[in-house]
């Protein structure tokens, strides 16, 4: 296969986890968005591809779990893990593309906190999702 050549559009900068899990998957990159939030967008890698050539369920899981709670504890000021985590994918991306998670945060509870996330390869929709995060322990 070929490698992607790795430009990042204007606006977005490393994004840095502090997850060594996902810090695996390659570069991660995010640009702030004027309510709070942050974006996060990658290149697909070749490391991200399932036998089909397309991206593994479980790498459009990570991204989305991942946008969601750095968003979710960027807002609340502090760790949370994921409670309960749904995804229904749509599409897919290939080697090369440029996927963006962009999330919104529903609900603030003093307990619990509800987010939406929507991943998008360029105009395509490729998965929606919905979850519940708590502070973590």
């Amino acid at each position: 296969m070929n490698v992607p050549v790795c430009t990042v559009p204007e606006g977005f900068i490393e994004h840095v986890s502090p997850s060594n899990f996902v810090m695996s998957l390659g570069p991660m990159y995010r640009r702030d968005c004027d309510v709070g939030t942050a974006t996060i967008g990658l290149r697909v890698l070749e490391q991200h591809l399932n036998l089909h050539g397309i991206t593994h369920g479980g790498f459009v899981a990570t991204v989305i779990d991942n946008a969601i709670g750095y968003n979710v504890a960027r807002v609340l000021n502090g760790s949370v893990v994921t409670a309960h985590l749904t995804i229904d994918y749509l599409s897919s991306a290939r080697l090369g593309d440029w996927i963006e998670a962009n999330v919104q945060i529903s609900r603030k509870g003093r307990r619990m906190c509800f987010a939406q996330c929507t991943l998008h390869n360029g105009d395509t929709l490729m998965a929606t999702s919905s979850c519940i995060l708590a502070p973590s322990a």
